[in-house]
């Protein structure tokens, strides 16, 4: 469903843009928190992320000791937001009804850690959730399929990423059905691309996903971007923050971006002229 959405919109944007124009999809990174000021990752950044007409959110999940599945991104993310310091593996059901994500921010009311199932209420039919793994355990590919279910949503409404190819290549393997996509793919000055994209469809991925600032400092090219996609893998880029970054996804043809700005990215997109961003807004 998503891959048939961004195609249709594609060939319109190409037909009324012409050839030239290079449409990419804007991906709301662990929702709209810094344009709505609020705390990210939680169920009030995805939702308004969704609301302001993402079809794709970003966020982060880990298994925890205590045998549940909670969206936060690293015990760093926690420390900005809170005053507790701990990683998302050790959290537990007491840690999420007590901590205030939005402590430090000085927000008026108290913003807790959601768990997966949580996220997945708040995601619309027609729209995915890219559900980065960060925390992986034995139960998580059996715990997160079956929250999925739950929800009302299928395969078509989830992107599995992960920097932990192991943990992707296991999920792949024990639920073929869902797209998982390599962050980060070891790209570096000097590396050898096609060995990495060998790799990459080892894990059974879809797609190949340095960070922009990663593949700049590396010099990939276009033409690298290619090869990626004549190997079978869609080229994407995570941590498009600025509008020069924006410049180096459309250089790269990428077909989606993970971004901070939401909403600003379409203001850059129309200052860089031929860029077409989907959504359309």
């Amino acid at each position: 469903m998503k891959k048939i959405l961004l195609l249709t919109l594609a060939a319109l944007l190409f037909c009324a843009c012409g050839a030239q124009a290079v449409t990419m999809l804007n991906v709301a990174h662990r929702g709209l928190w810094k344009e709505a000021n609020l705390p990210q990752n939680t169920v009030e950044a995805i939702k308004a992320a969704y609301d302001a007409g993402a079809k794709i959110v970003e966020t982060d999940f880990a298994e925890t000791k205590a045998g549940e599945i909670v969206c936060l991104h690293d015990r760093g993310a926690l420390a900005t937001m809170s005053s507790v310091v701990k990683n998302p593996a050790d959290l537990t059901p007491e840690d999420r009804a007590t901590i205030n994500l939005g402590e430090k921010a000085g927000l008026p009311r108290p913003y807790r850690i959601p768990l997966l199932k949580d996220v997945l209420a708040v995601v619309p039919k027609d729209a995915v959730l890219q559900a980065e793994i960060k925390g992986y355990g034995p139960n998580y590919a059996k715990w997160f399929d079956e929250a999925v279910k739950a929800a009302g949503l299928s395969e078509t409404n989830i992107i599995v990423s992960s920097f932990n190819g192991k943990a992707l290549q296991d999920f792949h393997r024990k639920y073929p059905k869902y797209e998982t996509m390599w962050l980060g793919c070891n790209v570096k000055a000097g590396c050898d691309l096609d060995a990495l994209v060998a790799f990459a469809k080892t894990l059974g991925v879809r797609a190949f996903c340095p960070g922009c600032g990663q593949a700049r400092k590396a010099g990939l090219t276009p033409a690298d971007a290619d090869r990626v996609r004549a190997a079978g893998l869609d080229f994407r880029l995570f941590g498009v923050n600025s509008k020069k970054d924006l410049a180096y996804a459309a250089e790269m043809r990428a077909a989606s971006f993970t971004c901070n700005h939401f909403k600003a990215a379409y203001g850059w997109a129309k200052e860089l002229g031929g860029i077409e961003l989907l959504p359309v807004r």
